[in-house]
C-alpha cells in the first residue's frame, strides 16, 4: 500500500493512537501527527537528529512492527525529508487473509503430478525417442516407465524447488504465505505452467522483499543447471544422414526448439561428442531442463511483481521501478523476442509495485550484484521462443 493510498477499512483511532505515539517516542522525535483517512500518521525523526546505522535503523524499525503486533497494525514507513532524517510513518490496520484450504493445494499438486506424468509417458513413447536411444537392441515397459519417472523428478525437481524457495524464505522472513499452488498444464508443453505461493502479509523492508523475490529463481536454477547437465549426458548425438531417415520414417515427429545461451554453451562443450553436420537429439530430461530455463527467466525478468520485479522495486524504489520494466520489454521487442515479451506483458499484468512496509533500508552492494548476477541468469536461460512459431 502507497503512503498516499486510502484504505477502506477499520478505522483506527484513540486510544491505539496515543499507543503509538508512546511507541515512537521511545526512538524518535514526533515532528507531527494526524490522522489520515482514519490512519494515525505521524512525521519523526531520529532523537538527536542523528541517524544511527542501516543495521541499527532496521533494528529499531523491526522493534516498533513488533510492538504493533498486538494492536494489529502494520506500520508504513516512507521518507519524508531523506536529508533530514525524517520519516513519515502510518499506521494501517493489519489485513486478515482468509484461511487456506491445503486440500486445494494437495489436489492441484496431484493434478500437475499427472499431467506431468503424462507428458514423460507421451516422450518417453516416442518413435523417434525409442528408434534412436534403444535402436535394435529393444526396450522394455521398464525402459518407458523409468524414463517417464526421471522426466517427473526432473522437471517437479525444478519447480518445487523454485517455489519452496519462495515459501521457505518467506517463513524466514516473517512473511505470511501460502504452500506452493501447483499448475496442471498441457503434456505437449511439458504438463505444467508453474506454480506460485500466495503472500498474505508485506515484507518488512527492501531487503526482505528483495530476498524474498530472488530465492525462488536462483535456487530453481541451481537445480535447473544439475538437470541440463544430467539430460546432455542422457542425449544422443545423431548424423545428418540419420536426421533425414527419421525424418522420412517419422514424419512431422520431431522438430527443432529454440535454445537459450545456456544449452548453446553446453553444445559447444560437447561439440567434440557431435558429428559434422548432426545435432544432440534431446533426452525427455534435458527437456525438463529447458522448460526449467524458461520458468527461470520468465520469473527473473525485472517487471511488475514478478520475481525480478520484487528485487528490482527493493533496489530502485517505486518511482523508476515501472519504466525500467517497460524499458526492458523494449529491449526484448527490439532484440526480436516478441513472444517472450508478450507472455511477460500478460502475466505481469501492469500496475505498479507496492513496495515493503519500510521503504527507507537501503539495499547493500552485495544485493546489487547478486540482482546484477541474476540478470545474467535470465539472459543465458531466456529462450528464443521467436524461432519457435511462424508468425514473427
Amino acid at each position: 500500500m502507497a503512503i498516499g493510498d486510502e484504505y477502506q477499512s477499520t478505522l483506527i483511532t484513540y486510544p491505539t493512537h496515543a499507543e503509538l505515539s508512546t511507541i515512537l517516542q521511545n526512538q524518535f522525535e514526533v515532528l507531527d501527527e494526524q490522522f489520515y483517512h482514519g490512519m494515525p500518521t505521524f512525521a519523526v525523526r531520529w532523537a538527536g537528529g542523528v541517524v544511527p546505522s542501516t543495521d541499527e535503523q532496521d533494528l529499531a524499525f523491526r522493534g516498533i512492527a513488533d510492538r504493533c503486533e498486538q494492536l494489529s497494525v502494520w506500520p508504513v514507513v516512507r521518507w519524508r525529508n531523506k536529508s533530514n532524517g525524517e520519516y513519515i510513518i502510518r499506521f494501517v490496520p493489519k489485513e486478515r487473509a482468509p484461511k487456506s484450504d491445503i486440500r486445494v493445494n494437495y489436489g492441484l499438486f496431484a493434478a500437475t503430478m499427472g499431467t506431468i506424468a503424462l507428458a514423460g509417458f507421451w516422450q518417453a513413447t516416442s518413435p523417434v525417442f525409442l528408434t534412436l536411444f534403444y535402436g535394435a537392441s529393444g526396450y522394455t515397459i521398464f525402459d518407458i516407465l523409468w524414463t517417464t519417472l526421471i522426466f517427473i523428478a526432473s522437471l517437479m525437481g525444478i519447480i518445487f524447488t523454485h517455489e519452496m524457495g519462495h515459501y521457505l524464505s518467506s517463513k524466514k522472513l516473517g512473511i505470511d504465505a501460502t504452500p506452493p499452488y501447483f499448475i496442471p498444464g498441457l503434456p505437449q508443453i511439458g504438463g505444467t505452467f508453474g506454480a506460485f505461493i500466495q503472500q498474505k502479509s508485506p515484507p518488512h523492508n527492501r531487503r526482505d522483499l528483495f530476498d524474498m523475490g530472488l530465492a525462488g529463481p536462483l535456487a530453481g536454477f541451481v537445480v535447473t543447471v544439475l538437470v541440463l547437465i544430467w539430460g546432455f549426458f542422457l542425449s544422443v548425438p545423431v548424423t545428418a544422414d540419420q536426421i533425414a531417415a527419421i525424418d522420412a520414417a517419422y514424419p512431422n515427429m520431431s522438430g527443432s526448439i529454440g535454445v537459450p545461451l545456456l544449452f548453446q554453451l553446453l553444445e559447444f562443450l560437447y561439440a567434440d561428442f557431435i558429428p559434422a553436420g548432426g545435432t544432440l537429439y534431446m533426452h525427455p530430461v534435458a527437456f525438463a531442463s529447458w522448460i526449467g530455463m524458461l520458468v527461470t527467466s520468465l520469473n527473473l525478468f525485472p517487471i511488475s511483481q514478478l520475481d525480478g520485479g520484487h528485487a528490482l522495486r527493493a533496489i530502485v524504489g517505486g518511482k523508476y521501478h515501472k519504466y525500467i520494466g517497460w524499458a526492458g520489454i523494449g529491449l526484448m521487442l527490439l532484440a526480436g523476442f516478441y513472444l517472450m515479451a508478450i507472455l511477460i506483458l500478460f502475466i505481469s499484468q501492469g500496475g505498479e509495485h507496492p513496495g515493503p512496509l519500510n521503504d527507507t533500508i537501503e539495499i547493500p552492494i552485495w544485493r546489487k550484484a547478486l540482482f546484477v548476477i541474476s540478470m545474467i541468469i535470465l539472459v543465458l536461460c531466456i529462450p528464443p521462443l521467436w524461432e519457435m512459431v511462424g508468425l514473427f
